[in-house]
This record gives C-alpha cells, structure tokens and sequence, in this order.
C-alpha cells in the first residue's frame, strides 16, 4: 500500500514515459506503477544502500525483478546514455538536494520532471525554468496534516509573472489548500516579527483567488 503523497503522483505518469524514480526509497511507487501497468518498466534509484536493499526485497517478493531495475548511487550519475531516459521522478526530498541531483549533463536528455519537493517550491520553479522547462501542470495535496506540491514540467518555454513564480501558476489544482496553509503559515511569522512586508504578503494572498 502506498501514501497519498505517492498516490498523487501516479496520474502524471504515462505508459511511453521512460522512467528513474530518484530516491525511490523501498521501491514502493515502482512497485504500485508496474503492478498497475501503468509503466512497463522503470529503475529505481537510491543513494542509500540500506533503503535499496529493502526496495529489492519488495522488488523480489513481487516477483518483479525483469521490470524493476535498481541502481545504487547519487541520481543522474547512475544512468547510461543508452538508459534512453526522458522522464525523471523525485519525490520526498528539499529543493536544494533536487537541483544539486538535477545539475548533470544528463538532463539534455530529459524532457518530463516529475517533482514532489517539500520546501522552497519558488526557487524549484525558477531553476528548473531557467534549465529549458515549463510548468504543465501543479498539485497542491494534503498527507498527514502536511501539504506537499506536485510540480510537472516539460521541455519547452512559457513566460511567468513574480507571482506565479512565487506562490504557483493559476490554474494549480487545490489552490485554495495551498494558499490557506501560506497565510496560516506568514500569520504565525507576523505574530513574532511585526513585519509589515509579511502583513502586505499576507493581504495579497487574501485576495489573490
């Protein structure tokens, strides 16, 4: 059984899409995307020997080991150029940990960004732009009281306003969860700090739906 946060994410994978779950911890969303045919294979990356060890055994126990290959090491450096990999998958992890895996001449071989970060998503969307994509489609989701942001890109160009940068494009699914937890969130810091720049922020976003 997978999480909601994992489950969120099946939809935006396509049968074509060739496929490297980052950090795919014990392999579980390898596992629920084949066993539901919704990809025919896909490898299954982890820097953490531990963690790919008992994605193997998952692996094993389905009896999916022709489907699933895993591969020990950090993101991108794994893949070979005959991979012919076009899609990446990450979820679960920080911003900066993305852009660092993201930083690799492999990346010109890549044309889908399936990206499940958990903090600083305006500096995510600026990077990843500034590296040739756009953004197709974004998911605010709500797991365990915590709200995570599905981001899609593809290979292209589109322009974006300070906003959409900011706090999302304007047609994100459940906008109106995201924005509830910004204010939620820039409330609380005003208590402490008095910063009138966050009671302005704050106002903004009040009335930005």
């Amino acid at each position: 059984m997978i999480s909601n946060r994992l489950k969120s994410l099946v939809k935006y994978v396509n049968n074509n899409d060739k496929i490297i779950d980052i950090g795919c911890d014990h392999a579980l969303l390898d596992i629920y995307l084949v066993e539901n045919k919704i990809v025919d294979n896909i490898i299954a990356n982890d820097i953490s020997a531990n963690a790919l060890n008992q994605g193997k055994t998952n692996i094993i126990e389905k009896k999916l080991e022709k489907q699933i290959e895993t591969r020990l090491g950090n993101g991108l450096e794994v893949l070979k150029e005959t991979d012919n990999i076009d899609t990446i998958l990450i979820s679960g992890m920080g911003t900066n940990t993305i852009l660092k895996i993201l930083n690799n001449s492999y990346i010109k071989n890549i044309n889908k960004l399936i990206i499940q970060s958990n903090r600083d998503y305006d500096l995510l969307r600026i990077n990843i732009i500034n590296m040739g994509f756009y953004i197709y489609k974004e998911e605010a989701i709500e797991d365990n009281d915590k709200i995570y942001i599905n981001i899609i890109f593809l290979r292209g160009k589109k322009k974006y306003t300070k906003e959409e940068l900011k706090y999302g494009t304007k047609d994100m699914i459940n906008k109106d969860l995201y924005t509830s937890y910004l204010i939620n969130k820039l409330e609380k810091k005003y208590i402490n700090t008095k910063d009138e720049n966050i009671k302005s922020e704050i106002e903004y976003l009040k009335h930005s739906n």
